[in-house]
């Protein structure tokens, strides 16, 4: 026997099954970012779109950039360049040569969320997303070409939408791939779904149901955790229903589950009742699904659903549902963020790589920014800070926390501005403080009490009153903190 042989069949059975791990490059050119970082990162699942930085490199001078990591199934990767961002799908061990730029225009008046656009170099027409891009095509033709049926809705729409169904399921090249196939087909259940394709029978015409949906997209169909359709279609199909469910008769038990009992096995039970929830990995999606709903519901006890989670996490046999449940347990216990909570701790290095505590800081008031070296807000600002700083250092802490990704971004910066003389902490590898903070756009800052609780957020900008008149000056806080009444 050729025991060689074996071994690596063997191996790549095992691999197979735990979804071999592959090296995945993405490289190109970001013109006009020449020198700033470019991050990735992913999503951990797409029931609570809690992010994963999956890294970040440098643009080169020419605008070139080259980065490599590890990747075990299809998924969305998102490319930041500043405050901006873009994604496509990305497959693992293949090279994507993507050039990401910048469109003023399609950017105009946006604060948040500004896009990167990408481009394809030397685009294979059956490389996942240009095949994507087809599919996306054939669904916006055919809403514009059935608008005003679209409009009527009196069912008209329902011949022509079954017409489309029958081409797009009959397109051979999505049989060659189940990631398209499957994106295509739940992109068609969340457009059925967003039409409300529920008319009454008119001519001879079949209505078609929830039920029908559930027929046909849900029942008896795999669990797609790495389709964001899927789960996209998912939660909008099931949006409120078990919450509807426990409210029934029947449904006691449901909520007897959660809040009497605080138990993962009496709530499975409980469900286990219903025919659509007969298949074991698809009821317990459904639960953890459901649990994400109702810790935002007063009316179950938000510790009982973190024991259930914190259950499911422990003991479930599905190894997806393990990672969804922290993850929910993640989302859903950040702590509540504003005016009076407790600031979120951290402890950051400075410009000599001493670790400093926000404890440290207690017994004056604290105003805190967050700023980058590719803001030229941050940078302008910087300079009132300093005026700021000079007539307040002795009643109020100043802090500002560099959120670039290299160090030496810092120390370069603080290497040419010597008069800046107040307390520079780096972000490191804290990027979750980012978004305790609710950090969304550089420059942003926070005006903490002498106890360390929010005092406003977002605080006032230095010298808002000059270039921003509907901006509350800053000084006025300072002296509400610094002379209580």
């Amino acid at each position: 026997m050729n025991f060689k042989l074996l071994s690596i069949l063997i191996a790549f059975l095992f691999s197979g099954y735990a979804g071999y791990t592959s090296t995945t490059k993405i490289k190109g050119n970001a013109k006009n970012f020449e020198g700033k970082e470019i991050s990735f990162y992913t999503y951990k699942d797409y029931l609570t779109f809690q992010k994963k930085d999956l890294g970040f490199t440098n643009i080169e001078k020419n605008g070139a950039y080259h980065f490599e990591f590890n990747l075990n199934k299809v998924k969305k990767v998102f490319l930041k360049i500043e405050d901006k961002t873009t994604w496509f799908f990305v497959e693992p061990g293949k090279v994507y040569n993507v050039n990401v730029l910048f469109d003023k225009d399609l950017n105009k008046q946006k604060i948040y969320d500004k896009e990167l656009s990408l481009a394809f170099n030397f685009p294979v027409p059956q490389e996942l997303n240009q095949q994507i891009k087809k599919i996306n095509t054939q669904f916006d033709q055919f809403i514009d070409d059935n608008i005003l049926a679209l409009k009527k809705r009196d069912g008209s729409i329902q011949p022509k939408l079954n017409e489309f169904k029958t081409k797009m399921n009959g397109n051979k090249n999505l049989e060659k791939n189940s990631f398209l196939k499957n994106y295509s087909r739940y992109n068609m259940a969340i457009m059925e779904t967003s039409l409300d394709i529920s008319y009454t029978k008119k001519e001879g015409i079949k209505s078609s149901s929830k039920v029908n949906r559930y027929l046909a997209y849900l029942d008896k169909k795999p669990v797609l955790y790495n389709n964001p359709d899927y789960v996209k279609f998912f939660k909008e199909f099931f949006k409120g229903e078990i919450k509807d469910l426990s409210l029934e008769l029947k449904g006691f038990d449901i909520s007897q589950a959660i809040n009497d009992k605080s138990s993962y096995e009496a709530l499975s039970l409980a469900l286990s009742k219903y025919p659509f929830l007969q298949n074991e990995e698809f009821k317990n999606f459904f639960i953890l699904n459901g649990l994400l709903e109702l810790s935002k519901d007063s009316y179950f006890t938000k510790s009982n659903i973190n024991s259930i989670l914190k259950q499911i996490e422990k003991s479930s046999k599905f190894s997806e549902h393990k990672i969804i449940a922290h993850n929910i347990i993640e989302k859903i216990n950040t702590p509540v963020f504003g005016s009076g909570t407790i600031a979120p701790a951290f402890e950051l290095k400075n410009n000599d790589k001493e670790l400093i505590s926000l404890a440290q800081f207690k017994g004056k008031p604290i105003y805190i920014n967050f700023w980058t070296n590719w803001s030229l807000p941050s940078q302008k600002e910087m300079k009132i800070m300093q005026v700021l700083h000079k007539k307040y250092k002795n009643k109020i802490h100043f802090i500002s926390i560099c959120c670039d990704n290299e160090f030496d971004k810092m120390s370069n910066f603080l290497s040419k501005n010597t008069t800046y003389k107040w307390n520079f902490l780096h972000i490191g590898n804290n990027k979750k403080l980012l978004k305790k903070y609710h950090i969304r756009t550089f420059p942003t800052y926070v005006l903490l009490d002498q106890e360390l609780n929010i005092y406003k957020f977002p605080a006032g900008r230095p010298g808002g009153t000059a270039e921003r008149a509907t901006e509350q000056n800053i000084e006025k806080e300072f002296y509400e903190l610094t002379n209580p009444q």
